[in-house]
């Protein structure tokens, strides 16, 4: 495991925080929110060791066959959030992630707090993102 994956996981291990780790350089932390069900992040490390960590959420909604409803539910959720960035990928699903850069000596904690702020703002944001899926 990279080193600043070891120290996120020691980290949640202090705090009680359940994660599984999918490989050398990604750890998967899931919650459960008050407006969507299972919000599940992964936190992809850097292989190279640097201290650069990206936070994925794959699982934001499915828009099949309405990428313009995508998009601009996208648009509008990238005007309002700062720390995250929502797209559409190629099979018209929105995706939210957030990328940083973190410190060795407060790796843990800063990773933790990163994956927190953005289960929060995928809470927040999801009766917008239902709201144009299904519209």
């Amino acid at each position: 495991m990279v080193e600043f994956a070891q120290l996120f996981t020691e980290h949640m291990d202090a705090k009680g925080v359940k994660y599984t780790v999918k490989s050398e350089n990604v750890v998967n932390v899931t919650y459960n929110g008050d407006n969507k069900d299972e919000i599940s992040i992964y936190v992809v490390f850097d292989k190279d060791g640097d201290g650069l960590v990206e936070l994925k959420c794959w699982d934001v909604e499915k828009f099949k066959n309405k990428k313009d409803s995508a998009l601009k539910v996208c648009n509008d959720l990238n005007l309002k959030y700062r720390w995250v960035k929502f797209y559409v990928d190629d099979d018209d699903d929105v995706i939210a992630s957030m990328d940083a850069i973190i410190d060795r000596s407060t790796c843990g904690a800063e990773c933790l707090s990163l994956v927190l702020r953005l289960v929060n703002i995928l809470d927040d944001a999801y009766p917008e993102i239902a709201k144009a899926r299904w519209a």
